[in-house]
């Protein structure tokens, strides 16, 4: 980046895939190498001209759990940062599993369970090594994942 600031130049991105196309195209007046960049230029082209939030992760917005989590996290104190159980006690992972454990139900639904499977009917060993053999041959190229 020094370079392309020496020599008056925009930097080029590698990675495109997290940025917009719109925000690639940078125009002149936003370039890092111009030293008069307007802040306000820069912060009116955050929002698209319809008016809708942008998609991209950047303009996110996170819950009040999520930013106390971090703000914990960051503390520059070791003695003042919390430990790892506290950490796992902490609201925000207490709301994450509350809402795997509403949602397992629902993406559980369509799974049969494995004693429904064909064959299984019976518990004695022989059925079950007839279910390993059963399983075995079971082609997994044509399914979508």
């Amino acid at each position: 980046m020094l370079l392309e600031k020496l020599n008056g130049t925009v930097p080029c991105l590698l990675d495109t895939s997290t940025i917009p196309a719109e925000e690639l195209t940078m125009s002149p007046s936003r370039s890092i190498a111009n030293p008069s960049l307007n802040d306000s230029l820069a912060t009116s082209n955050l929002r698209p001209s319809n008016g809708d939030s942008p998609s991209h992760p950047y303009h996110r917005t996170f819950s009040p759990h999520f930013h106390h989590f971090v703000e914990q996290c960051l503390q520059r104190n070791p003695d003042a940062r919390p430990n790892a159980s506290t950490l796992l006690n902490h609201s925000f992972f207490k709301q994450i599993k509350r809402r795997a454990s509403e949602a397992l139900p629902e993406l559980l639904r369509p799974v049969t369970p494995i004693t429904n499977f064909e064959g299984s009917q019976s518990q004695d060993p022989s059925g079950i090594f007839s279910l390993v053999t059963d399983l075995e041959g079971l082609e997994v190229d044509d399914w979508e994942f």
